[in-house]
Order: structure tokens, then sequence, then C-alpha cells
């Protein structure tokens, strides 16, 4: 089973060259009120060239069944391309063996036409979006149901599948289709079966060839020992014979927004919508099937899976290792940058009062920054020398939190002794949050701050390695040296939330680089 450390904090979604070493006055208004005065006497401030280039992940990020997941489509984003998110989900009954309606009920073959099926539905349960969510200039999207077609799918329960994983095959006869637009999400739904209404829910309703799929499980299964329509007796039978949904938007659809939604919340289900009669009196009723984000008694956890496919074709990011002004961040599944700090190797003979990177966003001429804002935090991690090939990293040391203390060179995960912060970043001790800022002009920008104070007075003082960084915005994180994706670490971006293209130090205006504010011995 995989841990979480700690609940991602929630963010609102609705939101190579060295120049030397020199000592210079700060701006505290601009750098952060609690920086350490700078008097060249008895303080001094040292600025150092950041190196940056050009990474891009083959990404593996890992959802848990119970995260938020994205589903829509960008496809007009000069900077970073298109984005594809799909949702892959089986819906399940509440119960075995499993009935529609209560003892006594008719619900099935009236004579009297009293009692039946009426219509079904696929609903999200929905968190927010990203992107463009204006009313006027929001793109409508058409999300379209398919069925799953493909036995590994729902037989591999409890696999928790990468984002960049090939996706199920599916039929590809539509089951029903909705317009969708946050607008319309938010539009308070009455039901006609009943008196009762919903909000913040995608909606899509069955119809031509998905109202006879679910009129045929409606009809056509019992819960019966045996037969060939046995498909409500007990959850392993049920799994055997219904795969589950995709929920996708339409192919070629244009879209500029990403949707939110989570599979466990009681809001997302497969909703048969049916008429029953008891002592001869017609009701109308709402029954549900819902995904299971884990084992309950008998009942296995739902198959699903959030596949998010980004694609650079017609962007120009920089080849590795290339000299560039700019580096492009983008919230896992995405990119990343390459850093160094050639300037830290032989510092010496400083006592550290903070020592930490600006990096800011070069702002876009396009303003499609208004549409698409930049990740609610990034983070950064050393490049582990230790493995070359294949290529890992480690945590920084001493500076993701004041709370706990933890070891990046630990080779083993146990209550006492742990490689990273049990209890995740403290990003009010590590920093990464974006800060709104603004230019001369009055244009708006984004800088992040990140602390490393206390790793760079241990290079200082104790001969610490200056590593090669990796700066990125991820989703979660793990490092495969400490039992792999065992222990994943949440992280506080929503995933595919956010994209930032920020300056390196050839940059003029947004300059990448590290502050040491110091004493000296």
């Amino acid at each position: 089973m995989h841990k979480r450390f700690l609940l991602a904090a929630s963010t609102a979604a609705f939101l190579l060259i060295a120049i030397g070493i020199g000592c210079t006055k700060l701006d505290t208004t601009t750098l952060g009120a609690d920086l350490v005065t700078v008097d060249n006497v008895n303080t001094f401030a040292d600025t150092l060239a950041v190196n940056a280039t050009q990474g891009i992940f083959n990404d593996s990020t890992i959802l848990q069944k119970g995260d938020n997941h994205a589903i829509g489509v960008i496809t007009t984003d000069p900077l970073f391309g298109k984005t594809d998110a799909r949702i892959y989900v089986q819906f399940k009954p509440t119960f075995y063996p499993f009935y529609f309606g209560s003892a006594g009920d008719t619900t099935k073959f009236d004579p009297n036409n009293k009692a039946g099926f009426d219509s079904a539905f696929v609903t999200l349960s929905y968190k927010g979006a990203w992107g463009d969510t204006s009313v006027i200039g929001n793109i409508p999207q058409t999300f379209e149901v398919r069925a799953v077609v493909d036995d590994n799918f729902r037989i591999k329960t409890d696999t928790i599948r990468p984002v960049g994983d090939i996706p199920p095959s599916v039929d590809n006869t539509i089951l029903g289709s909705a317009i969708i637009t946050p607008n319309i999400i938010a539009q308070k739904t009455k039901f006609t079966t009943g008196r009762d209404s919903v909000n913040n829910q995608i909606r899509i309703k069955l119809t031509g060839a998905g109202d006879s799929y679910a009129a045929a499980i409606f009809n056509s299964q019992d819960s019966s020992a045996t037969g060939t329509k046995n498909g409500f007796l007990n959850d392993s039978v049920f799994r055997k014979k219904y795969n589950g949904f995709e929920i996708r938007v339409k192919n070629n659809t244009a879209g500029n927004t990403l949707f939110y939604v989570n599979l466990a919340e009681a809001k997302s289900r497969f909703e048969f919508h049916y008429h029953k009669t008891k002592n001869g009196i017609r009701d109308t009723i709402i029954q549900s099937f819902q995904a299971y984000t884990s084992r309950v008694g008998s009942i296995a956890s739902s198959s699903s899976m959030n596949y998010i496919k980004r694609d650079y074709t017609g962007v120009t990011f920089p080849g590795p290792n290339a000299p560039t002004a700019n580096v492009f961040l983008q919230t896992s599944p995405g990119t990343f940058a390459n850093l160094s700090i050639p300037s830290l190797t032989g510092y010496t003979n400083r006592i550290i009062h903070r020592a930490f990177i600006i990096v800011e966003q070069t702002p876009d001429q396009a303003a499609t920054d208004n549409i698409f804002t930049p990740p609610p935090y990034l983070y950064l991690d050393l490049k582990d020398t230790a493995f070359s090939v294949p290529q890992r990293y480690k945590p920084v040391y001493f500076d993701l939190t004041n709370a706990v203390p933890y070891n990046p060179d630990a080779t083993s995960v146990n209550g006492v002794y742990h490689p990273f912060p049990f209890g995740n970043v403290d990003v009010n001790t590590f920093g990464g949050a974006a800060l709104k800022r603004f230019e001369p002009a009055g244009n708006v920008f984004y800088r992040y701050e990140i602390n490393l104070t206390r790793y760079v007075q241990h290079i200082v003082s104790n001969g610490y390695k200056n590593y090669e960084l990796r700066l990125y915005a991820p989703f979660n994180y793990y490092y495969p040296q400490y039992l792999g994706t065992q222990y994943i670490i949440p992280f506080y971006n929503p995933i595919a939330l956010g994209r930032v293209r920020v300056g390196t130090g050839l940059n003029n205006n947004h300059k990448m680089k590290m502050v040491v504010i110091y004493s000296k011995v």
C-alpha cells in the first residue's frame, strides 16, 4: 500500500553564465521583509550567478485514487503547447448481492409500465478549474463517455498508474456527451425524478447506445449464484463484466481549461434513475454506483487512472545544456531546470545569515500569463552523484524544515531515521511560494525565493559538496533509493496546474541568482 505522510495543502486552482561575485546593497522591500540588514561594514551581501539549462521529464507522477484528478484540454498555449487530460474509472455497486430498490418493490418488467428504467448519468464531483475560466473567454468543451474494453484495467484494481502510462483501450461508441464550462457546472441542477438538486457536479447523460448500455445493466443483471447474467452476485463477478468508463474531451475540440474532480466523493458516480412501485404506489428513485479508493470488506478498490499528455509540438524549448535567457517550468507532468552555482565551490570564512535563490518570471508579451498562471510552489533538490546511471536525486540538506531532523544520505526509511522530512516540506522555512511583484512599468510578474541558508553554511564550514540542483514544480515526488514509490511525498501543487517561463543568468531583466547575506569571520 502506498503511504503518504501528509495530505498536500489545498491550493486554490482558480488560480549558463558566471558573472563573478560582488558585494551590493539589498532592497529589503523587494526581496522580503525578513532579510538581515546589510550595512557593508559588519554584514555583507554577495550575488552569485546561477547557471540554468532546460529539462523535460519522462514523467512518472503518480496520483492516489483519492487525489483530485484533471480532465479537459489546453490547445492554445503559445509557450507550453497542448495538454490532454482524461479520466478512467470503474463505478461499482455499494453492496452485494446487489439489487435495485427495496424488499417488496417492483422495479422491472412491469406490464403496466409503472416501473422500470428511466435514464442514467455519469457524474463527477467538481473541485475547481485552471486556465481560461472567464465567462466570456472560456471555450466550451464537449465531454464524452466511452466504455473501457481493456480487461487488465479492471483486473488490476490496486494498481496506481502514473499519469504518463499508456491508457486502457476503449470502445469507440460514444455513450453520452455534455458541453462543459465552469459556469455550467456551477449552475444548480434539479432532478426531474425527485425534489433534490445538486451543483458543482459535471453531469453527462447517457443517450442512444449509452441509454441501452445502462438499461441492459438495470434490466438484465441479477444476483443469482449461477447463470450468465449474475453480475450483481459479488464484486469479483461484477468486475468481470464491466471494465469501467473513459471520460475525455471530444477529439479536435478547442479549449483552454483543465477541470478538477474527485472520484472519491459522493457526487462522482454512475447514476441510475428509475421508477418503482410498492403496494401499487409509483415512486421515482435515484440509485448509484460509486468509485472505491480502497478495499471495503469484500469490495476491492475501483480501478482508476488520470491520463495526462503534454504535446510540445509548435513550441520551442531551449535544448539541453544550451545557453538560454529563459527556462520553462510546468507543473508535473512537465518540465524542470538544471541549476548550478559554481561560485559556492571554495566559498569560505563566512557566517551565513541568509542564502537564497531568486527565480523570477519573464512576463509573456502575448498576455497569456493572465490565463495560464504560474505554479503555486517550486521545489528544489540535489543531483545525487552516487547514482549517475540512472540519474537520481536527493533532498536538500537541512533547509526543508526546522521541525524535524533528516539526512538525505540515509539508505532506509524507519520510524526514527528519515532521509527526507517526516511531515513534508515546510514552505515557511524553505520558501518556493509564488510571490506577486510589479515591474517599473507596472507589469505583473511572479518571484520565487528558495532558502538554502544552512546548506550553504555547511558548504562554507564543513566542506559539504556543492551539488548541481534540479528546480521544478511537482505534484508529488519520491526518491527510488528510499524504497521507491512506496514512499510518495505529496507537494503543494494540484496536478498539471501552473506553468511559468523564468529568467536565467543570461536574462537582463529577470536574472536568476543566489543572494548570500553574511558576516566575515
